[in-house]
C-alpha cells in the first residue's frame, strides 16, 4: 500500500520537476532561429524538433566526455557550454564556448564513433539532443539540411582561423577584450549594450580563450577592474563599460 502510494505521489510530483519548457513547438522555433537551419523547409524542421529531446545539465556537470560514444547531436537551448580537451600534462584547454542556439558534439552525425572532446556546462543549462543515427538519416533524405550543415561547418572553420590569427598577431589585452565581447554579443547575451552584463566565466577560462596564462589574465582583469571597465569576480566577469572594452579590442 505504502509502495503504491509512493509511486502515485512520484507520478504526481514528476510534472512539477520535469515539465520545464522546450516542448516540440518551442524546439521547432529555436531550430528556425539557428543560422544553419534558416533555409531548411518547415516540414524538415518539424521532424528535427520531434527528434530532439531536452536534457537539463547543472553548472559544472559534463554533457559528455572525450572518448565516449558520439551518439547524439547537441544544441544549447539555455545556458552555455564549453568544449575542452586535456593536454598530456593534464591541463584542460578550452576549444570553444557554445552559446544558446549553437550546435556542438556533432561528430556522430558524420560517422565518428567517439567524441573528440568533453563538454561541460558553464552554468545551469538545457541541451537539446538528437540521436546521431536519426540525424544521419535526415541528412540523406533532405539535401537542403545537408547543405545547411556544410555552411555551418564552413563558418566554424572561418571562426577557428580567425582565432588562430588573433593568437599570433594580437596583444593579450586585445584578445581578452575580444573574447569577452564575443561572449556578450549576438550569439551570447544579445546585442552588446551599456550597463551590467554578467558572464559566468572563471579567470582560467578567459585565459584559455585568450591564449595566455592565468597570472596574465588575472593582472589584466584586475587593471580593468580598477579602471571601472569590468567587475572581476572569482567565477564571474561583469562588463561595466562596453565602449572602453571595444576600444581595447581595436
Amino acid at each position: 500500500m505504502l509502495s503504491g502510494e509512493g509511486n502515485n505521489m512520484a507520478a504526481v510530483r514528476a510534472p512539477a520537476h520535469q515539465e520545464w519548457r522546450w516542448h516540440t513547438v518551442e524546439r521547432a522555433a529555436l531550430l528556425a532561429s539557428v543560422p544553419i537551419f534558416e533555409q531548411v523547409a518547415p516540414s524538415t524542421l518539424q521532424r528535427l524538433a520531434e527528434g530532439f529531446r531536452p536534457k537539463r545539465v547543472t553548472r559544472g556537470e559534463f554533457v559528455f566526455f572525450e572518448g565516449e560514444p558520439a551518439n547524439a547531436l547537441n544544441l544549447v537551448a539555455e545556458g552555455r557550454v564549453k568544449t575542452i580537451r586535456e593536454t598530456r600534462e593534464g591541463r584542460q584547454v578550452i576549444l570553444r564556448l557554445i552559446n544558446p542556439g549553437e550546435l556542438f558534439g556533432v561528430s556522430g552525425g558524420w560517422g565518428e564513433r567517439l567524441y573528440p572532446a568533453s563538454a561541460r556546462a558553464l552554468e545551469d543549462t538545457v541541451v537539446l539532443q538528437l540521436p546521431a543515427r536519426q540525424f544521419t538519416a535526415l541528412l540523406a533524405q533532405h539535401p537542403e539540411l545537408a547543405m545547411a550543415v556544410i555552411r555551418g561547418l564552413a563558418d566554424r572553420l572561418r571562426e577557428a582561423e580567425a582565432r588562430v590569427l588573433d593568437l599570433q598577431t594580437e596583444r593579450v589585452e586585445q584578445r581578452m577584450a575580444r573574447a569577452l565581447l564575443r561572449l556578450a554579443g549576438p550569439t551570447g547575451l544579445g546585442p552588446v549594450r551599456a550597463g551590467h552584463m554578467n558572464l559566468a566565466l572563471s579567470r582560467q577560462d578567459l585565459a584559455d580563450l585568450a591564449g595566455t596564462t592565468l597570472s596574465t589574465a588575472s593582472r589584466t582583469l584586475s587593471a580593468w577592474h580598477r579602471q571601472g571597465i569590468v567587475l572581476a569576480g572569482r567565477e564571474q566577469v561583469s562588463i561595466l563599460d562596453v565602449a572602453a572594452l571595444e576600444a581595447l579590442a581595436e
